[in-house]
């Protein structure tokens, strides 16, 4: 749910820097696919595909299902290369900012190359500079959710300890 709200205040907020449907110089829900498989793991993947699948506006059904499966897929294999190189447990042991900015890196960097290797073997129209917007807007987005998501942290653990 959270996935399709976003979708859409991006594409209210940020349509003019759109590339196509597929590239966006600005794209915060790359931010709540990181957030969803570091909070839901699996869950969250399954969350991401529906919600993507829901916002696809792709005709062709192998694309959107290609291309939602990818967007779904590619945090978490981010996350878990991240979490075994950094050994960080399923309870966030050990994450710190340093990981988590190489996730976010590694997230963008996934989805951004098999998006655009997908986009080359279907013989889909593809370029190497659309390749590196979609990085720059998922790890823009992904800066922007981040942030947002620490200060919300940071609001409920104040508003917490002022109630004890």
């Amino acid at each position: 749910m959270l996935w399709t709200m976003l979708f859409r205040l991006n594409t209210l907020l940020f349509s003019y820097f759109e590339k196509n449907q597929f590239v966006n110089l600005f794209f915060m829900p790359a931010g709540v696919r990181l957030i969803a498989v570091l909070l839901f793991a699996e869950l969250g993947v399954a969350g991401l595909l529906l919600g993507a699948l829901i916002t696809s506006s792709s005709i062709n059904i192998t694309i959107m299902m290609a291309t939602c499966l990818i967007s779904a897929i590619n945090p978490y294999l981010a996350i878990h290369v991240t979490k075994r190189f950094f050994q960080v447990d399923f309870l966030l042991n050990n994450l710190n900012a340093k990981v988590l900015i190489l996730m976010g890196v590694f997230s963008a960097g996934f989805n951004a190359l098999t998006h655009h290797l997908y986009f080359y073997y279907a013989e889909l129209t593809t370029s190497w500079l659309n390749c590196l917007t979609m990085f720059v807007g998922d790890l823009l987005g992904i800066a922007i959710m981040m942030l947002l998501f620490s200060l919300i942290l940071k609001l409920i653990r104040k508003s917490t300890s002022l109630s004890i």
